[in-house]
């Protein structure tokens, strides 16, 4: 008697991302990725390993060639810089326990004196993070760290996004510009 493997019943990792045949191999989704979970040759078709890919979809806002596929297998769609996803703290949570910095994969996560109008209305920290925009791509992983719900990833055109960077802006609390 011979025994046929059945390949459908193979377990296949799940990756909500997935890069099809359109890639030009131009790089971006690597370069963008936070956990390096994107390889390939450049000029050819890229690759996502499941092992390291967190679904955050830094990779699908900077696909210039639309190879990108969500979960859903609908094509991301390329977002202009100035659009993109970053990450917003509410100064009013954040305790300044620092998990958000250690997280953050491009370290643009840093722990700043609170200014001093947060102080006098009660702030509970003397240290607060304050995210790089520049560097920020997105990616949830300090947003998913905090126990504090004190940081949120807002495309940058989101009125949540806006109301946090006027709010923060009240509280005389340097902003570095994206």
């Amino acid at each position: 008697m011979t025994t046929t493997l059945r390949t459908d019943l193979l377990y296949h990792p799940f990756v909500a991302y997935r890069i099809i045949e359109t890639c030009t191999g131009c790089s971006a989704c690597e370069r963008r990725c936070p956990t390096q979970a994107i390889h390939g040759v450049y000029k050819e078709m890229y690759y996502i390993d499941a092992d390291l890919c967190i679904d955050c979809a830094a990779c699908g806002v900077v696909c210039p060639d639309k190879a990108i596929l969500d979960e859903k297998g609908d094509l991301c769609i390329q977002i202009k810089t100035h659009h993109r996803p970053k990450a917003f703290v509410d100064l009013e949570k954040c305790t300044g326990c620092v998990y958000c910095v250690y997280s953050c994969p491009f370290d643009c996560i840093t722990m700043e004196s609170a200014p001093p109008s947060l102080l006098a209305n009660g702030g509970i920290a003397n240290l607060v993070a304050v995210v790089n925009a520049k560097t920020c791509t997105g990616c949830t992983v300090c947003e998913l760290d905090c126990p504090y719900d004190a940081i949120h990833i807002w495309r940058q055109d989101d009125e949540r996004a806006l109301a946090s960077r006027t709010r923060n802006q009240s509280l005389s609390l340097p902003v570095v510009a994206a």
